[in-house]
């Protein structure tokens, strides 16, 4: 029988490079089978290899309950950027990569290549058990009014008339693109004096069982994918104020 599944629809779009930027952050997280060495025992050896780009090092320690209230604990082994605004983390079913000063896909993805490519011997596996891939935004109300700054699709009578002053919107939306699923959240971030001053727009893309060698490439697929989604939610005020869009030098990757 056919799946009736339906995939996000939208009008292709071709990505450009706007003078200004919305992400807030972008991360993404590749997850492996369990690794126990990691449970407890730091990666000496890509730290060694991390050190020059992400020389600040910390250790957090994570706690899990589960349904019988047994705990489990495991730690997170952070390396950060000189700046603070790059970080690896790895533990042990599972290494990310997340920035709050997003530039451009191509940074990040050349970042993202160099974590994968120092850390494969470590974690060892020819498949990911989950890629995910995540950009936050916050879109600016300059002047207020939300009128203009969103696509009317998106938000709808929801945080307009006839119900006065919002208080708090937030909204998630699950389902699939070709690529793979995604969850979709947005609403409401600040409000100042009854009027909406900044919205969020939260979009987290994420596939299963996708083999080591097709994670790039996946990954660029989500990038393609979120342009499209990103551009669609957006008002013409949106728009003008990012400024000028540049068509990127044809490069998949920027």
């Amino acid at each position: 029988m056919e799946s009736k599944k339906k995939v996000l629809d939208l009008p292709i779009v071709t990505s450009v490079r706007y003078s200004r930027n919305l992400i807030d952050v972008a991360v993404c997280e590749l997850r492996f089978p369990t690794l126990l060495e990691l449970e407890k025992k730091a990666p000496e050896k890509l730290q060694s290899k991390l050190r020059k780009k992400y020389p600040y090092f910390e250790i957090q320690e994570k706690v899990e309950f589960n349904k019988s209230e047994n705990t489990s604990e495991h730690y997170r082994y952070i390396f950060r950027s000189k700046s603070k605004d790059w970080a690896v983390t790895i533990h042990c079913n599972g290494i990310s990569l997340e920035t709050t000063a997003y530039t451009e896909f191509s940074e990040f993805y050349k970042n993202l290549y160099e974590v994968m490519e120092e850390s494969k011997k470590l974690i060892d596996s020819d498949f990911f058990t989950r890629v995910g891939f995540r950009y936050v935004n916050t879109v600016p109300i300059e002047d207020g009014e939300i009128d203009g700054w969103l696509n009317p699709t998106l938000i709808g009578s929801s945080i307009q008339k006839p119900f006065g002053s919002i208080a708090k919107y937030i909204s998630e939306i699950r389902g699939y693109t070709k690529a793979g699923d995604y969850t979709f959240r947005h609403g409401i971030k600040s409000i100042e004096d009854h009027e909406i001053k900044e919205y969020f727009l939260d979009f987290d893309y994420f596939s299963e069982d996708v083999e080591y060698d097709n994670a790039t490439s996946l990954i660029q697929e989500f990038n393609e994918i979120n342009f499209s989604f990103f551009d669609w939610c957006l008002g013409p005020k949106a728009k003008v104020f990012l400024g000028e869009g540049k068509p990127k030098r044809g490069n998949k990757n920027g």
